[in-house]
Parts: C-alpha cells; sequence; structure tokens
C-alpha cells in the first residue's frame, strides 16, 4: 500500500500551423510517454468566412482569436496540462549553420551577435538568437605537417523575430496557459520522429502553406530550409489549370484522396500535381547534393511528415524520384496509447508530429 502516490509529469505542447492549431498532452512515467489527450481546431473556417471569392487566403488570427481556439480545443478535449511548449514554423524562422573558432562558451555567447549579424537578412535588434554547439573539429592546414592545425567547431545559430515570441507570449497569457518553452519546429520533429537515431536523414514536412526541408545529422539539425509550395500551392495549379475556385480545387483534391474520380479525371488531377512535385523535388536533391559534397557524407534515410502526404500519389513519388530509404513518419512509435485509438493515430499521426515532439520536451 503506498499512502504518497507520485504525481504523473504532464506535458502540453501546441502547434499553430496555416491550417489548424494542433495540441497533444503526454504523461510520462517509468521513462514512458503515454498519450493522455490531443485535439485539432481547424483553421479553414476562418479562411472561409474572411477570404474573398471563396479563396483560401492565408488569414493571420488576433492574439484573441488564437487564444480563444487553444481555449476551445482545451475544454472540448478536457485536456489538464496548464505547462505548454509552442513551435515556430521554419517560414518563421531563420536559422544556419555557421563556422566559429574553438573558444568557451561565454565567449562564444558575447560574441554571437557580432558573427550573426553577417548571416541573418534583418537587424539584430529586431530578433532574438539562440545557439548550440553542432561538433569541433581539427583541420590541417599542411598536408606535409601534422603541426599546423585549424581548430574549429559547428554552431546552429537561431533567430525568431522579437514579434514572434512577443504574440506567442500574449497569446498564452490570454488563454490562461503557463509557457515552458519556445522552439523551432524542426526540434521537434527530429525529437518525435527519430529519437536517438545518429544516422545522417532527411526529414520532409510537408504542410499547408509550406515544405520544411531539413538534414538531421548524427542528432544534430545541420540543414533547414523552408519551400513556399505547400497544399495551397497545388491547389492554386489545380484551380488554375482547371478553371476551379481554390475551395473546389481542395475538394476535387480529397477526391482523388479518397478514390472518387473516375479514370480520366484521377489521371488529369496526377499530371497537375506531379508538375508541381517535380519542382519540389528538384529542389531537395540540390540541398540534398550540396550537403553530400561539403561534408563528405551520404544522406541514407528520409522520413515523410506533415498532413500534406495524406494526398494520394506523393508518397510514391517521392519513392520514385529519390534514391533513399523513405519511410511515413510515425510520431507515436514511442508513445503508449489505447489499442481503439489505432485508426485515429494512423490517420492523424503525421499532422500532429510537431506537437508531439513539444509534449516530449522536458526541459
Amino acid at each position: 500500500m503506498f499512502l504518497f502516490k507520485k504525481k504523473l509529469k504532464s506535458y502540453l505542447g501546441i502547434d499553430i500551423s496555416a491550417s489548424a492549431i494542433k495540441l497533444v498532452e503526454l504523461e510520462k512515467k517509468e521513462e514512458r510517454y503515454s498519450l493522455k489527450n490531443y485535439a485539432i481546431y481547424s483553421l479553414k473556417e476562418h479562411f472561409k468566412k474572411k477570404s474573398q471569392k471563396d479563396d483560401f487566403k492565408f488569414v493571420h488570427l488576433s492574439n484573441e482569436e488564437t487564444a480563444e481556439a487553444i481555449k476551445k480545443a482545451i475544454n472540448y478535449a478536457k485536456i489538464e496540462s496548464r505547462n505548454v511548449c509552442f513551435s515556430v514554423p521554419v517560414y518563421s524562422s531563420f536559422s544556419t549553420v555557421i563556422d566559429f573558432p574553438i573558444m568557451p562558451e561565454k565567449e562564444i555567447a558575447s560574441s554571437i551577435s557580432y558573427e550573426a549579424g553577417k548571416y541573418i537578412p534583418v537587424p539584430i535588434s529586431e530578433v532574438i538568437l539562440d545557439w548550440s554547439i553542432v561538433s569541433s573539429q581539427e583541420l590541417n592546414t599542411d598536408k606535409k605537417s601534422e603541426q599546423k592545425k585549424i581548430s574549429k567547431q559547428e554552431i546552429l545559430l537561431i533567430a525568431v523575430p522579437k514579434e514572434i515570441i512577443s504574440n506567442y507570449k500574449k497569446i498564452i497569457n490570454l488563454a490562461g496557459l503557463k509557457l515552458r518553452s519556445i522552439e523551432e519546429e524542426t526540434f521537434s520533429l527530429s525529437r518525435s520522429l527519430m529519437g536517438n537515431d545518429k544516422i545522417p536523414t532527411l526529414l520532409i514536412d510537408s504542410g499547408f502553406r509550406s515544405i520544411g526541408i531539413s538534414i538531421i545529422d548524427n542528432g544534430y539539425i545541420k540543414v533547414t530550409h523552408n519551400l513556399e509550395m505547400g497544399g495551397i500551392k497545388i491547389n492554386e495549379t489545380i484551380a488554375k489549370q482547371l478553371n476551379l475556385t481554390l475551395e473546389k480545387a481542395e475538394e476535387i483534391k480529397i477526391k482523388l484522396s479518397n478514390n472518387e474520380l473516375s479514370n480520366e479525371q484521377a489521371l488529369r488531377l496526377k499530371e497537375i500535381i506531379n508538375s508541381i512535385l517535380k519542382i519540389i523535388v528538384a529542389e531537395i536533391k540540390k540541398i540534398i547534393d550540396t550537403y553530400q559534397i561539403k561534408y563528405n557524407k551520404k544522406i541514407e534515410k528520409c522520413i515523410l511528415t506533415g498532413g500534406g502526404f495524406e494526398l494520394a500519389g506523393f508518397i510514391d513519388y517521392f519513392n520514385d524520384e529519390l534514391s533513399l530509404d523513405i519511410s511515413l513518419g510515425n510520431p507515436f512509435a514511442r508513445v503508449i496509447y489505447p489499442s481503439l485509438l489505432e485508426p485515429a493515430i494512423k490517420e492523424l499521426g503525421a499532422s500532429l508530429s510537431v506537437a508531439v515532439g513539444l509534449a516530449m520536451r522536458e526541459e
């Protein structure tokens, strides 16, 4: 008999994407995560109400509207935790890996702002900087002499506009939540989809607004890149080619995934979609080639995630075009959940990858 039960640690991750607000609540017991709750609040209705001519435009909700949507989702799903981690989308931040002389971390902290000014395309005064050491190495400058060496280290530099951080803090206060951390979503994806995997891996996150492309090597984020070619771009192309509104284009795209089109319609739609995928894959190949040449390392596998990969043909196309071991990421692979949720997890898992990774963050 136990007089005092140890309180379970509960963590809440909130991912505010272009199409929905996604929440995942995890609890941890004996080093294992279990799913306590989740919720998805679609923002597409806001697009319909506030846009013109039935077009889906990116409508930035006010802080008050966003906080209200979060409160509704929390109350509807009966989420208990109020300690929250938020993510910043790749398209709202800037990150790069830079070479730095080996020096104590205190010296790095004091000089990072000056160095960051060489890489960040906006004034340093307008962003919040963060950094972490990725790796250290010694380079021979003279092949004939082992004595001449230059020591350097790689620093992952991240910059987020102060305005975005300020807005998140206002949303948190309005929603009655307590902020634990804010991080770039690539960290969340790496945590939920890769764990402690050290293999050089390409991560592709296909969302409604954009596609995030990252390379994770030895557990470190080495490359982040954003392509403004997400689901909305595909909708725009379908609408233009078939003379439809964007709303109708979204509907016909869903019918393709549900096998509700005739063979002729499906073939035509796949041709249109593949014209966009061809451009996306070409950009991905450039990123892979640049990395492999720079580091003399081979990218061994690719993990696909995000709601965009629910579209019929996406995964097959990437399998055909990229010479990699490709798999669809499962953020719940290391999470315990009731077996009756298996169908829902299979359907929604990819879209919840960021929120799961946020909920796994313990620092």
